[in-house]
């Protein structure tokens, strides 16, 4: 959907993103991460032409991104920030519509779809289509960031750092949500985060860059358990890189079969993390889970032993 061909940019004597090589595939949520200032954000501007590539070559759906009008182009593309970027004299169903209405959607179509995402981002019409952007908590109007972001039915989402403003409980059910959209929508997105737990949460493929340069790609877990040097190492969170695959690894993928020993009477989620796992096991004092399936029905059973072994490929005892 998306590939970059040794792109180069500079800004004056400061090269910001140095010959990178990257492919998005359709359907994928792509994080990039790194530490501040290592091209990351420029990295996903230069995808809707924000800002100008110097070197190599952008394709969108296997066209050079410079055969499009640049206006046209961002207008295809899903834009999504930190700060909103809502226009403040503007309704929140006028700032959904925006992008529509530039594209010369009919009146009622475009009703229509800001009606339709404004209920599937938890916005009821009849309370929020009339407010204005400073009478919305960070949260809501982050929903409405992401609203219009999606408003002409974009394959391409591009997130800078969307949520980074907001505090840990909001923060954390906004991700929740994007997750939920994504599994619907399957929209094709690049998502820029300094923050590790939120990229591991979300993304399918994580990139880690480093003073302009990509020094790994690959999934959240291949990463974790082999980080190609001591910088992604340290950035994936260092001895806590454990904990952190427990965090995204889900009981169902670590649970044994039934066993004909007697039932742990503390039950657990197979689709929790192995985190949430821990968690139970801690508060029941229990070194050993029944597993549930979504009617609460035993389906296997999971050990402290096989949670601690999760970290080694392949393994763990009993």
């Amino acid at each position: 959907m998306i590939e970059l061909k040794s792109v180069t940019k500079r800004f004056g004597s400061e090269t910001a993103v140095d010959a990178i090589s990257l492919t998005v595939e359709r359907g994928e949520l792509c994080a990039l991460v790194g530490t501040s200032g290592c091209g990351k954000s420029t990295t996903l501007r230069m995808i809707n032409r924000l800002i100008e590539h110097d070197g190599g070559e952008i394709h969108i759906e296997g066209r050079p991104i410079r055969e499009f009008d640049g206006r046209l182009l961002r207008r295809r593309i899903g834009y999504a920030i930190q700060s909103t970027g809502l226009f403040p004299h503007w309704t929140v169903a006028r700032n959904i519509g925006l992008v529509p209405r530039l594209l010369k959607w009919p009146a009622a179509r475009v009703a229509e779809r800001v009606e339709e995402l404004m209920l599937l981002l938890g916005l009821p019409v009849e309370q929020f289509a009339a407010k204005y952007p400073a009478q919305l908590s960070g949260g809501q109007a982050q929903r409405v960031g992401v609203a219009r972001a999606l408003a002409a039915d974009p394959d391409i989402l591009l997130m800078d750092e969307p949520f980074g403003a907001l505090d840990p409980i909001t923060r954390e059910g906004l991700q929740a949500e994007l997750r939920d959209l994504q599994a619907r929508l399957q929209k094709t997105i690049v998502f820029v985060t300094h923050d590790m737990d939120e990229a591991l949460a979300l993304a399918d493929r994580l990139v880690v860059m480093n003073a302009g340069r990509i020094v790994q790609q690959g999934g959240p877990l291949e990463l974790l358990r082999a980080p190609a040097d001591d910088f992604v190492a340290s950035l994936l969170g260092g001895d806590d890189r454990g904990l952190k695959a427990a965090a995204i690894t889900r009981v169902g993928e670590r649970m044994l079969p039934l066993a004909t020993r007697p039932m742990p009477p503390a039950r657990v989620s197979r689709e929790a993390t192995l985190h949430q796992a821990l968690a139970v096991m801690f508060r029941e004092h229990a070194e050993r889970l029944a597993v549930v399936d979504g009617d609460d029905q035993p389906v296997g059973e999971i050990s402290l032993r096989r949670i601690v072994g999760a970290g080694r490929e392949g393994g763990g005892e009993p």
